[in-house]
């Protein structure tokens, strides 16, 4: 029953809109757009917001209304598909499992045809190709990424992969454990080893995630990237002030702002 209410929910528009409000002039239909959230719908869990646009599935342009919208998400032809959003005049991707909720609406004519437009120069790669990052952000705008896909370093060596993602004080948790166990016996040691190595298996994702809150951050943006760059290149699009501890796009617009204004500090010599 509730799944059956948010679809309705999806498809609700306003009851005064001309019944061909969709349709642009060259008989295509208007691209579809989120309108607002619904009370549990996945366009809020996905970080989606009011205004994007769905311009493509799976790197195809949708035509289409918006009960045919529903429909295709909905149908078991595929467990996931790749949706192209369209926001502040940047594309972006994010990969959905069913509908994603809300009260969708079409744009306009005009919108259609400038999106449309901009999108022809805007790559899409095969669906097999793209990670699935969780973006979270402090209140000072700092970011960590975290990729979502499976890593067997996390299983086998725990320890390396703590070192790699810079989780600090997990890392210290499992070497105390190490060094306690080996130091009461080997059997024990072996068996916390196993034991350490199946929860990673299985918490990875949360792990990271859970230590992302411990230092205040909150899930700020779901997104499909090929790689971490493509990722981070997203993230200035939404926010150009953003900040990574490993930038791989340059400093952020604040940092560049604060270099330049140190450089002219530096520059002043007082003359009697």
């Amino acid at each position: 029953m509730a799944e059956l209410n948010e679809q309705h929910e999806e498809i609700q528009t306003e009851e005064s809109s001309d019944k061909t409000y969709g349709v642009a002039s060259d008989g295509m239909f208007n691209l579809i757009r989120l309108k607002e959230h619904g009370k549990s719908s996945r366009s809020r869990a996905l970080r989606l917001k009011p205004n994007d646009t769905i311009v493509a599935i799976d790197g195809t342009e949708f035509n289409g209304d918006l009960q045919e919208f529903v429909d295709r998400l909905a149908t078991e032809d595929s467990d996931e598909w790749l949706l192209t959003i369209y926001r502040d005049k940047g594309f972006f991707e994010i990969v959905v499992r069913g509908p994603i909720g809300g009260t969708l609406e079409f744009t306009t004519s005009e919108e259609t045809e400038k999106i449309r437009e901009a999108f022809k120069s805007h790559k899409v790669y095969d669906r097999s190709s793209y990670k699935i990052y969780e973006v979270l952000r402090d209140i000072h705008r700092r970011c960590d990424i975290v990729d979502t896909t499976h890593s067997s370093l996390a299983v086998l060596l725990p320890p390396i992969w703590l070192l790699q993602n810079r989780m600090w004080e997990p890392l210290v948790a499992i070497l105390s454990v190490y060094v306690i166990t080996f130091n009461v016996s080997l059997t024990l040691f072996i068996l916390a080893a196993i034991l350490i190595g199946v929860y990673f298996r299985k918490g990875q994702v949360t792990l990271r995630r859970s230590y992302g809150l411990f230092q205040d951050r909150q899930v700020w943006a779901i997104l499909a990237a090929t790689d971490e760059k493509r990722a981070q290149e997203i993230c200035r699009t939404f926010d150009p002030k953003c900040k990574f501890d490993h930038s791989l796009v340059g400093p952020s617009m604040d940092e560049k702002t604060k270099k330049a204004s140190t450089k002219r500090k530096s520059g002043l010599v007082s003359s009697y």
